[in-house]
């Protein structure tokens, strides 16, 4: 079987019962994914140059919603964590705020940005509201 098939059924299983999951606790209607060419854009030839982790984050940082990671009035800036497995990207942004120089991730919100190796999207999941408790 092929791993990149496998790992693209699992994450939409994974997608679909986490909608379905979370529009049952939440009174509110949610976003299950961002989608569209500006969020999760599938436009490279599949034989394109593969890309290095700098060059992934980069894509993906394109890829999230003005001023995600700020700096505005609420969020000073984005942790990034990159993460390569099964022929494909996952970069987990999370927004932090500096308070009494420290990092203070309390009520802000984190997304995923899931892209094959030459950087088309498979997937631009959004995480919590702003200000949503943990």
């Amino acid at each position: 079987m092929n791993p990149l098939r496998s790992f693209r059924a699992q994450l939409w299983r994974s997608i679909v019962v986490l909608g379905l999951t979370s529009t049952v606790a939440q009174a509110g209607p949610i976003e299950v994914l961002r989608e569209g060419d500006r969020y999760c854009p599938r436009d490279r030839e599949p034989n394109a140059a593969v890309l290095t982790e700098a060059q992934v984050i980069e894509r993906a940082r394109t890829l999230l919603p003005a001023d995600f990671c700020g700096p505005t009035a609420f969020v000073s800036g984005c942790d990034v964590l990159p993460e390569f497995a099964i022929g494909s990207w996952r970069i987990y942004f999370h927004q932090y705020r500096v308070r009494d120089g420290r990092r203070d991730w309390s009520g802000l919100t984190h997304t995923y940005v899931v892209l094959d190796r030459v950087g088309n999207c498979f997937a631009n999941i959004p995480g919590t509201e702003q200000g949503a408790p943990r």
